[in-house]
């Protein structure tokens, strides 16, 4: 459950006389922060860079930012924001767009054991932030840093431009407030989702064991549990054969139906049923074999009879058994044969540890084999089939994941990984399992089966429902980062149509910027500052197609690519308004290497101290440049 905290308008207009504004209170300061950084006990304010909390996204989107709360002495405080003007004053965002959640730290005592020290983002014992706390009030001790999480939903009516507002404390002793400004876009984050997306949940879950399938509380909690998921960008849900009952002669999809009906209803995409099969052996064992289960055959043909019912051909999948290895290859496609006989409406997808299982409907590799196989897979996308990732314990050492003590970022750039491939899904295993007794706020009530910290978990159980955390927020914000490179992409392809320019690759630019962020299966930055500056020159492309004069510039080979001293011919090719004045590293473009849709052509040598290629166009006295960037090594 996410809790949204009201407005105080009295306190925001007694701090706003008291601070004029600023971060400083008497006793309490609140400092911005970045939404990529994990705030340690150990945080050491940065004065300079923490005076104003910026937000930047498009209608649509669910921005995310973070401030730190520092006390002189212990307190109970509330947290409040203001509603948030644009600079001209007619237009505004209401405070109740905008989400605050205090943070929560768990103790660990044991890191990732395959993870290089360099790659955590602390070294246990150690205290990390991930959970929500559900309350508006917040104990806070003194110098003890309280991070707050801040999401704004930027409405999908708001018009593009500057607004601001003000976060506000208030404590017993003492209150601070911190500055707010959030650019809002021009273009919309697109409703649809291009990526899907499934972490396997435990359902009801830790803490609402008592809720029986049937019941009205079962059905509500799945409708929260669903609109959270779907807040957080998860596309797809799991669902249990159990809902399949025997009733006498026949099986009984009523409850699976009802199921199905609540999560479509709720805007989720697809149901994934558990495994129908399973493994003789451990996966590892080389006379281990696939066999399914043969009451979970008998339920999966009264599924395909409900599917066909109504019309849910495509949205309703099953695995056969999970991870399947090289020796279960022949019994695996076995199986698929019969399961493909009694459910042909009904799709597999496979979260799977080798190649050659047959024609699946979605292939799932880990991260780590994708990389090791990706010939493979890339010669099935090229046939047009889907292939998604995954991330479990596995992989460590230096690849992208999502446990507790690494840094944000890594959650992230999952899904920047998922645009540079060309993939079409991300799953993970671990949306919100914890041992059976125990504080499940605790490292023992977390990790029942002695995994990486976090691995099991997302999120937390509250009072009425899962409380979310740092990290599902962090990949969320990720898949919309992904959608920002399809919204370009997307433009570009209208714009080559427009153009009839066939020399226009739509997805060579948006290529480009995704490789300042990651260039690899492992290869990638580990600089929050590069996301973020990357993310908002997304942003800057997709509104430059819109700004007069037009100018857009591809070249050949892409920026980026490092090159040999030479000498070394840059092709360039590019479209302006019709009319435009054109340079090339300040040398104009002949009329001749101008077609009348504004398409233009150059060639440029460049040298290890001139690595650049600056492109302008000027019309009616506004003047636009674009910069293309390469790596010359002798």
């Amino acid at each position: 459950m996410i809790h949204r905290i009201p407005i105080n308008l009295k306190v925001l207009l007694l701090v706003m006389a008291i601070s004029g504004g600023t971060c400083r209170g008497e006793t309490m300061e609140l400092f911005a922060s970045d939404p990529l950084a994990k705030v340690l006990r150990t945080y050491v304010p940065d004065a300079a860079n923490g005076s104003v909390l910026h937000l930047d996204g498009s209608p649509g989107e669910i921005v995310s930012g973070q401030a730190v709360l520092l006390s002189d002495q212990s307190d109970t405080v509330t947290i409040s924001v203001s509603r948030l003007v644009s600079a001209d004053g007619k237009s505004s965002i209401p405070a109740k767009a905008v989400c605050l959640q205090w943070v929560r730290y768990l103790d660990i005592t044991a890191n990732t054991p395959a993870i290089p020290k360099d790659e955590l983002a602390t070294i246990a014992p150690a205290s990390i932030p991930d959970p929500f706390w559900e309350d508006a009030e917040r104990p806070v001790e003194p110098r003890s840093p309280q991070p707050l999480w801040v999401e704004l939903d930027v409405p999908a009516d708001v018009p593009p431009g500057e607004y601001r507002g003000e976060l506000v404390i208030q404590g017993h002793s003492g209150q601070c407030s911190l500055p707010v400004t959030v650019r809002v876009r021009s273009f919309r984050l697109p409703e649809e989702r291009h990526q899907r997306v499934i972490q396997w949940w435990d359902f009801p879950g830790r803490g609402f064991e008592s809720l029986k399938p049937g019941s009205e509380g079962y059905w509500k909690h799945l409708e929260r549990m669903c609109a959270m998921v779907r807040r957080h960008r998860q596309t797809d849900i799991r669902v249990g054969w159990e809902l399949v009952e025997r009733k006498n002669d026949h099986w009984d999809t009523s409850l699976f139906e009802k199921y199905a009906e609540t999560a479509f209803k709720s805007g989720i995409y697809a149901v994934q049923f558990t495994p129908l099969g399973r493994h003789t052996k451990s996966q590892l064992e080389p006379d281990s074999r696939t066999e399914g289960v043969e009451d979970n055959i008998g339920r999966l043909a009264a599924v395909e009879e409900a599917v066909k019912k109504h019309g849910w051909q495509g949205r309703v999948l099953t695995s056969l058994a999970d991870e399947p290895f090289i020796y279960h290859e022949q019994s695996y496609r076995k199986l698929l044969e019969r399961v493909r006989k009694t459910a042909p409406d009904v799709g597999v997808v496979e979260a799977i540890e080798t190649e050659d299982l047959g024609d699946l409907d979605i292939y799932v590799p880990k991260l780590s084999h994708l990389n090791l196989w990706w010939p493979h897979f890339e010669d099935l996308k090229r046939r047009g089939e889907q292939v998604w990732f995954y991330t479990c314990c596995h992989p460590q050492g230096r690849y992208p994941n999502r446990f507790l003590d690494q840094p944000l970022i890594l959650a992230r750039e999952l899904h920047w990984i998922s645009y540079l491939y060309g993939l079409d899904g991300y799953l993970h295993w671990g949306f919100n399992w914890f041992a059976h007794e125990g504080d499940p706020y605790s490292e023992k009530g977390a990790n029942q089966w002695s995994l990486p910290p976090g691995d099991a978990q997302v999120a937390y159980p509250g009072r009425k429902g899962f409380v979310g955390s740092l990290r599902l927020s962090v990949m969320r914000d990720g898949l919309q980062d992904y959608e920002y490179l399809w919204v370009l992409e997307n433009r570009l392809s209208e714009l080559r149509k427009g153009l009839d320019a066939d020399w226009l690759d739509p997805r060579q630019r948006p290529l480009e910027l995704c490789r300042r962020v990651v260039q690899s299966f492992y290869d990638h930055t580990r600089d929050p500052k590069v996301l973020l500056e990357t993310r908002s020159a997304i942003a800057d492309e997709i509104e430059g197609l819109d700004a007069k004069p037009l100018l857009y510039v591809q070249t050949s080979p892409p920026e980026g690519t490092i090159t040999p001293a030479g000498p070394i011919m840059i092709n360039v090719r590019g479209a302006a308004t019709p009319g435009a004045k054109l340079t090339i590293n300040g040398q104009a473009v002949i009329e001749e290497n101008i077609d009348d849709k504004g398409c233009f052509i150059g060639a440029v040598f460049i040298t290890a101290d001139k690595p650049e290629i600056v492109v302008t166009a000027e019309l009616n006295g506004i003047k636009r440049s674009c910069t293309r960037t390469f790596k010359v090594v002798d």
